[in-house]
């Protein structure tokens, strides 16, 4: 009698990905040893072909009604997830399917959080896929973050998280925005559950472009992180 696998589902929020959203899938569907359901989350405010090229590959993918932004995609998502355990990872491809059994390894063997870390001994960053703004700004609010968890955290805004399910249902998010990232690592915390950082592979962006802006969203980001660091809401 075979073993039972490991039930998975792995969450790839999607804002105008449609020229990479096939690699990311793809690359998770690879991943045999696990039950997989894979869980494309488009944003409201996408206006090209992500939804339809994600449906045409067998997943299931459900659009945001909402255009408030990537937290509010991700807060309608988890509702839709199946698995015991959950990994959240990018469809930009920068982040890549193939490291995600080391997040699994964590979450199976203590841990109830796993944060894929770009800067940790054991990471690998792409020369030229983080920018000098990029990497100070992750610094600050990592840091921030650190402050209110009262442990070392190097990444907490890398779009590459692992969770026990039940976890992240209980953590209940409540950012619209990027800040939603910052906020499930500080109430994991403030509830002590385990939380560990995996050192991951980065790789440069090759097709379309971030929707990110660096100093709008880390000041939203910023003021998420006090917020919830202060009250835990």
């Amino acid at each position: 009698m075979k073993a039972k696998k490991t039930t998975l589902s792995i969450l790839i929020p999607a804002y105008n990905e449609e020229e990479n959203i096939e690699k990311i899938i793809k690359g998770c569907q690879k991943l045999k040893q696990y039950e997989l359901d894979i869980l494309v989350a488009v944003d409201g405010k996408t206006t090209d072909n992500t939804y339809e090229k994600a449906e045409k590959l067998g997943v299931r993918v459900i659009k945001s009604k909402s255009t408030g932004g990537k937290g509010i995609t991700f807060r309608e998502a988890i509702k839709h997830l199946r698995g015991d355990y959950v990994i959240q990872i990018d469809a930009d491809y920068q982040f890549l399917p193939d490291d995600i059994p080391k997040l699994m390894d964590s979450l199976q063997n203590g841990c109830d959080v796993a944060l894929g870390t770009r800067y940790r001994k054991g990471a690998s960053i792409e020369k030229g896929s983080v920018s000098l703004l990029k990497r100070a700004g992750s610094f600050g609010l990592s840091f921030t973050t650190s402050i209110f968890t009262g442990q070392r955290i190097t990444d907490v805004m890398a779009g590459f998280k692992g969770f026990k399910r039940k976890v992240l249902i209980d953590l209940d998010p409540q950012t619209d925005h990027f800040g939603y990232e910052a906020e499930l690592v500080i109430k994991a915390a403030k509830k002590k559950y385990k939380i560990r950082e995996v050192p991951i592979n980065y790789k440069k962006r090759i097709t379309g472009n971030s929707s990110i802006h660096l100093i709008k969203h880390g000041i939203l980001t910023l003021s998420s992180i006090i917020r919830v660091g202060i009250t835990g809401k």
